[in-house]
């Protein structure tokens, strides 16, 4: 998160400064992997008839798609069988009944459909996070389900932060009450250079986290079973944390909002790079690398690892003309285990073209290189079939 005084625009000319992936963590008794180890069917595709979307998948109120600004979108699948997403902080309407919209640091949505989503609750609800820098906001939430708790990561940072840091909260439901533990560690104490977007995730049986940003790098270590903590403390990680990417230069080349899918025996790694904050000049989008091994080296289809600029396959690029930077996705897998991306944008010719609103669009996979990357790499502006979900198709 580059230009972050930008990024950290709201509505109202309130400066805000603060938002799996696929399905669900999942808890330890069995350890899942990072993401669902999909498989995609080279059969007949399974095309949804009753969940058709029109991007951008603005929330609901009153019945209507209502436009909001939604920076740095994230969902899970909750045990309650409704897909939940959380943002970076913004202004909501809290009832259909809401005169004005309210700021909320931890907005959780709810949707039964991928498509359709309406506001239910706040993770901040009764806590205030005062442990990072003085006016620091909360930014780019990821939720990961560790035993029997929905655990919420969330970056705690301000407009060119000298230190921003990672906190976490912990609840037995998607949307709260949640319980705060606060700091789980700062740049300083990790050694990591802008230490802000994780992404937490289980594999073989270890829980992850996986964070940094431009000006830094791309960084994976070990949490603790119950994920309130690194695995034998900050000085332990500190020496054992990893780099998968990115490289030491502020600049937009460089990369962020990790995202890991493990499918087919390839770890994918996700990150997005350009310039995020600028509106319809942003140049943000989505690229990917892939890997035989969680800690990499992660390498695109020209053979190049992802320490240095302009690397990775496109996934979503901006359109020129209609969506422009796109990017910081997460990722969810529907009923007939097709893997959908959940990102921002800008719509430019909507009602809040400087707003960063949410899209939604479905991963293909190149027959030649293997990578994935959304229809036309752009995304999509036209009503289309969404996600396939059972309860929405069976018997119909």
């Amino acid at each position: 998160m580059k230009n972050k005084l930008l990024k950290t625009f709201f509505p109202l000319a309130i400066v805000v400064s603060a938002c799996i992936s696929l399905a669900s963590c999942g808890s330890p008794e069995p350890q899942p992997t990072t993401e669902e180890d999909t498989t995609i069917s080279v059969e007949e595709p399974v095309v949804a008839k009753n969940n058709n979307y029109t991007n951008p998948t603005y929330p609901i109120v009153n019945g209507e798609k209502t436009p909001t600004y939604m920076a740095d979108p994230f969902v899970i699948k909750g045990d309650d069988g409704y897909y939940y997403q959380y943002c970076t902080q913004t202004e909501v309407h809290l009832t259909d009944d809401s005169l004005g919209k309210t700021f909320v640091r931890g907005p959780v949505f709810r949707s039964n459909n991928l498509v359709d989503w309406r506001y239910v609750s706040n993770v901040f609800e009764n806590y205030e996070p005062t442990w990072g820098t003085e006016g620091a906001g909360v930014w780019a939430p990821t939720v990961c389900k560790v035993g029997d708790y929905y655990n919420f990561y969330y970056s705690l940072s301000t407009g060119g932060d000298k230190n921003p840091g990672i906190g976490v909260a912990r609840s037995t439901t998607p949307y709260g009450p949640f319980e705060h533990y606060g700091k789980l560690f700062n740049s300083e104490e990790i050694g990591v250079t802008n230490s802000i977007d994780p992404y937490v995730f289980w594999d073989d049986g270890i829980l992850y986290i996986a964070w940094g940003s431009y000006g830094g790098l791309i960084t994976i270590c070990e949490l603790e079973n119950d994920g309130l903590s690194l695995k034998g403390g900050i000085e332990t990680q500190k020496e054992a944390k990893v780099a998968i990417a990115g490289y030491e230069r502020q600049e937009s080349k460089n990369y962020e909002a990790t995202i890991i899918l493990k499918r087919n025996g390839f770890y994918y790694l996700f990150l997005s790079t350009g310039t995020c904050c600028s509106g319809a000049q942003s140049t943000y989008h989505v690229v990917v690398a892939k890997s035989e091994n969680l800690k990499g080296p992660y390498v695109d289809s020209n053979g190049k690892n992802m320490f240095g600029p302009n690397r990775g396959d496109r996934v979503v690029v901006p359109s020129l003309s209609g969506v422009m930077g796109v990017g910081h996705n997460g990722l969810i897998t529907d009923d007939a285990g097709d893997v959908w991306m959940i990102y921002h944008g800008y719509d430019v010719d909507g009602p809040k073209p400087d707003w960063r609103v949410t899209y939604l669009d479905k991963l293909l996979w190149n027959e030649e290189t293997g990578m994935p990357y959304v229809e036309n790499t752009k995304a999509s502006e036209v009503e289309k079939p969404g996600p396939y979900i059972n309860a929405l198709e069976e018997n119909n």
